[in-house]
């Protein structure tokens, strides 16, 4: 890491506690302490801003470990430029044996999904001297699902159950439910796991006519979320038809407990929960295939051509 500059290794949203990377002069400065042994945790204070645990590498890289809250980190970023230490994007990774390790541990630090873990921890003996094929670019492209999430839509006509089950699947009060067609008027969308991988899930408003346009609005963002969906999901109830979609889809039929669809890839009933887990490892499996995971050849996760 070049002299005078500071990194955060963890997301800056998410998590309990954040991880940054200093210069390893600076940390005698920035806390209360002022004698450090190498790789040795200490319990520090730095003044007015929190109780951090840190530790000094070697000569030249320090990490110290504040709560990960936006306040603190902001205030953090106060003082090391108060102390003419800059934010970099670049991280040094002394304990990675070259730069395809390197890229790995990068890569391992904001990967979503948990399914993500143990391939990335595979790749660097995979990586060394490969040279990429179409069929491995191919499968990376789908693997890196796993590190940045993709997006999946609910789709359907309007009251047959899409809320339910995208309260079902967040396990919380995410979208409105009501009997009234045309409940959900805008977009609705969470970050969830299925079985592993990471997903942002959107609810969107039943596709109708409509004299509203608030919901016209609503329904052209919908139709814009769709074009930029990786998997659409649609819905249908014993009494509905299936929209169509031109993407990659799966069809799901609601209100099992009432009846059931044989033209359905699952069936399932959100209000009992009937399927639902079942529905998770469907909408895994459709965006990262069974055989893709299995699959022993390199993934090149590091490389643009794989973005």
């Amino acid at each position: 890491m070049p002299e005078k500059t500071w990194a955060l290794l963890t997301p800056p949203n998410t998590g309990a506690i954040a991880v940054v990377q200093v210069p390893a002069e600076t940390l005698s400065t920035l806390t209360t302490r002022t004698e450090w042994e190498f790789c040795k945790l200490y319990l520090v204070n730095i003044p007015e801003i929190d109780e951090v645990v840190a530790v000094k590498l070697n000569e030249e890289i320090g990490y110290v470990m504040p709560h990960s809250g936006i306040q603190i980190l902001r205030k953090l970023g106060s003082r090391f430029a108060e102390l003419g230490i800059e934010q970099s994007s670049k991280v040094q990774y002394p304990e990675a044996e070259d730069e395809i390790e390197a890229a790995m541990l990068a890569t391992l630090a904001v990967a979503e999904s948990p399914l993500a873990v143990d391939l990335l921890l595979a790749q660097p003996p995979k990586l060394r001297n490969a040279i990429p094929t179409q069929s491995n670019l191919e499968r990376s492209k789908v693997l890196n699902h796993l590190i940045h999430p993709p997006k999946a839509v609910l789709l359907g006509a309007p009251n047959t159950g899409k809320s339910t089950l995208m309260n079902a699947l967040t396990k919380q009060d995410t979208s409105i439910v009501h009997s009234l067609p045309g409940a959900t008027r805008d977009a609705v969308g969470a970050r969830i796991n299925c079985d592993g991988l990471v997903i942002d899930l959107y609810d969107l408003p039943g596709f109708r006519s409509s004299d509203d346009p608030i919901e016209q609005d609503a329904i052209s963002l919908a139709k814009t979320i769709v074009e930029e969906a990786t998997l659409t999901i649609l819905i249908a109830d014993a009494g509905s038809d299936w929209l169509q979609s031109t993407g990659n889809s799966i069809r799901v039929a609601t209100k099992s407990d009432m009846n059931a669809r044989e033209d359905a890839d699952i069936c399932v009933c959100a209000l009992s929960g009937e399927n639902t887990q079942e529905l998770a490892t469907l909408i895994r499996d459709t965006i990262v295939p069974p055989e893709v995971l299995k699959d022993d050849s390199p993934w090149f996760f590091y490389s643009p051509i794989a973005e």
